[in-house]
C-alpha cells in the first residue's frame, strides 16, 4: 500500500525528508501580496484540482488581513515564501450551520478548498477539509487537553497521518508559540508551524509531501490562529481588566508584557 505521505506527482518512493526542516522567513511584516499570476495547470495524478501550486510549495504564510467591512468573519492572505499571494480565505460566521467555516478561493475567485467544523461542544472536536470538488481530503481532529496542544491529521478513512504538538491554549498566554509536525509515532519531526507576528502564521514542511497533506497542515492552521492565538488576546485583555489600579510611580507596578 503506498506511503500516504508521498506524493505521486514528484514519482518519489522515498518518504518526506523527517527531521530536515526548511528555514523559515524571518519575522517581518511583509508589503502588500502581489498576486500569483494564473498559469495553464495539468492535472496531477493524486493532487486536487486548484492544489498544483503546492506541488513545489515547501512553506506557507497565513496573514490575516483587516478592513471595516468584514464584520465578524476574518479574511486572510495564504502566501509562498516569496510573499507571492496563492490563495485568499474567509471566515464565515452565520447563526445556523457550521460552528466553524472557511472557504478559501485562487487568484481568479475560483473555488479550492472548504474547511468545516460541525460540533462546538467541549470534547474532542473535529474539522473536515473538502476540495473544490466537495471530495472529502482528511480531518483535522483537535484532542481535548489543557496542558498541550494536540491535533492530528486524519485521512478521509480516519488514518492518522501526521500530529501536531505545541504548548497549550492555557498555559501559553503571552509571547510567540511554536508547534511541531510529527510522525505519527512522534519519532520524526516533519515541520515546524510558528507564529511570526501578530497577523502572521507559518508552516513548513518537506518539499515532497503529498499535496493532499500540505493542504490539511495550511487547514490546521486556520484552527491554531483561531484557538490559540485569539484566546491569548481574549486572556491578554481579561487580564488587564481585571488588574486592579496601581500607581505606575509605586514600586509595586510592574508592566504587563503585551503580546508580540
Amino acid at each position: 500500500m503506498a506511503n500516504p505521505a508521498v506524493a505521486d506527482p514528484l514519482h518519489n518512493t522515498a518518504p518526506p525528508s523527517y527531521n530536515t526542516i526548511a528555514p523559515y522567513a524571518p519575522p517581518v511584516t511583509y508589503p502588500p501580496a502581489p498576486y500569483l499570476p494564473a498559469v495553464d495547470t495539468v492535472q496531477l495524478k493524486g493532487v486536487p484540482p486548484g492544489l498544483e501550486y503546492l506541488v513545489q510549495i515547501n512553506q506557507l504564510i497565513l496573514q490575516q488581513k483587516f478592513s471595516v467591512s468584514q464584520g465578524s468573519g476574518r479574511t486572510f492572505d495564504v502566501l509562498d515564501a516569496a510573499a507571492q499571494r496563492l490563495f485568499q480565505a474567509k471566515q464565515h460566521s452565520q447563526c445556523c450551520g457550521p460552528v466553524y467555516n472557511v472557504r478559501l478561493k485562487d487568484n481568479s475567485n475560483g473555488d479550492i478548498l472548504e474547511l468545516v467544523e460541525d460540533c462546538g461542544c467541549n470534547c474532542t472536536r473535529q474539522m473536515k477539509v473538502y476540495s473544490r470538488d466537495a471530495a472529502l481530503l482528511g480531518y483535522v481532529k483537535l484532542h481535548n487537553n489543557s496542558v498541550v496542544t494536540h491535533l492530528s491529521l486524519l485521512s478521509p478513512t480516519t488514518e492518522v497521518i501526521l500530529i501536531i504538538i505545541g504548548p497549550g491554549f492555557e498555559t501559553n498566554v503571552f509571547g510567540n508559540a511554536s508547534f511541531e509536525v510529527k510522525s505519527k509515532d512522534e519519532q520524526h519531526v516533519v515541520g515546524i508551524m510558528k507564529n511570526e507576528s501578530e497577523n502572521q502564521f507559518l508552516v513548513s514542511f518537506p518539499l515532497d509531501l503529498e499535496v493532499t497533506v500540505k493542504a490539511l497542515l495550511l487547514s490546521a492552521c486556520f484552527y491554531l490562529v483561531r484557538d490559540h492565538f485569539i484566546l491569548q488576546k481574549e486572556q491578554w485583555i481579561s487580564c488587564v481588566s481585571l488588574r486592579p489600579l496601581i500607581n505606575p510611580l509605586s514600586a509595586d507596578f510592574v508592566p504587563i508584557k503585551k503580546i508580540s
